[in-house]
């Protein structure tokens, strides 16, 4: 017999988990729920709605899934699995109790550190060498269920926010795939997370409109910053000049000391490439349509 499964979530990673469990023959998907700001149009992510239409996999809505209309829908599933990746709902008890074997999430950081929202900017900016992906069970908490498996890999090349993002897509993917068959054989260690080197960030931690740039810091931590508010094509950190705010592409921290000028002063332009100085020393910033 099948097990049974349900999927929750939304874009990319979604989608190429999804479609893993689809080509596993011993996985019956009984629907997905893509998040509700899922509106079937494909973006710079694909949508997990769109793609489980083409595949004749069953869409299964819930606009608040603890509620008690949504708990009746997922009893009624029968369901052994229950996957989330990128969901946007805090999932309860309950919820979780509604599948037999366990409700999995796939979170984007090396847990425990970097709980909860935009672990990928908070970690750029603390200046890890390392990150991570984590499958891991849900309990009601954020983030804080037992682990299963773990990928962490060096991210000391990485430039900026959305290069990060996508090779935690990528390693996602790889991670999901290579447990699947260990939770559905039931033979995977549960591992608890270990809260004395947990780190959690709400929802407004960290406000991505305060994006210009504060050039009175050392310029490690500076180039830190600057890597975590890149995000092609939708947001990038700005400094002003000639009277207007320019948006930056791209940096790289200069390593030579400053005795003398002040942060934010402009050392050198040569066209869309700037060296300002720093706290410390220097950072060359290259910038999006100047002329």
């Amino acid at each position: 017999m099948k097990l049974r499964a349900l999927v929750l979530g939304k874009n990319n990673i979604a989608i190429e988990c999804t479609r893993i469990l689809m080509n596993d023959s011993r996985i019956d998907i009984v629907g997905c729920s893509p998040n509700n700001s899922d509106d079937m149009n494909d973006g710079w992510q694909r949508s997990l709605w769109k793609f489980c239409g083409q595949n004749n996999i069953k869409i299964v809505r819930f606009n608040r899934i603890r509620s008690n209309d949504s708990i009746g829908k997922l009893k009624f599933m029968n369901l052994d699995f229950i996957f989330s990746f990128q969901y946007d709902q805090i999932i309860s008890q309950e919820v979780i109790n509604s599948a037999k074997l366990g409700a999995i999430n796939l979170h984007f950081s090396p847990l425990p550190k970097y709980r909860g929202v935009s672990p990928i900017a908070w970690a750029l900016i603390n200046g890890e060498k390392e990150y991570g992906v984590t499958l891991h069970f849900m309990d009601p908490g954020i983030d804080t269920g037992d682990i299963i498996s773990q990928s962490k890999f060096n991210i000391e090349s990485i430039k900026n926010a959305r290069e990060l993002y996508d090779l935690s897509v990528e390693k996602g993917i790889e991670l999901f795939k290579a447990t699947i068959d260990k939770l559905i054989k039931g033979k995977y260690k549960r591992t608890p997370q270990s809260h004395e080197y947990a780190s959690y960030f709400s929802k407004g931690s960290i406000d991505f409109n305060e994006d210009v740039i504060n050039f009175n810091k050392s310029t490690k931590n500076l180039y830190d910053w600057i890597r975590a508010f890149i995000f092609p094509p939708f947001q990038y950190p700005r400094f002003e000049y000639g009277g207007a705010f320019r948006e930056v592409v791209a940096s790289e921290p200069i390593f030579i000391r400053n005795y003398d000028k002040k942060p934010g002063t402009v050392i050198r332009r040569l066209g869309n490439n700037f060296l300002f100085a720093t706290h410390d020393c220097y950072i060359k910033l290259i910038a999006k349509g100047v002329g």
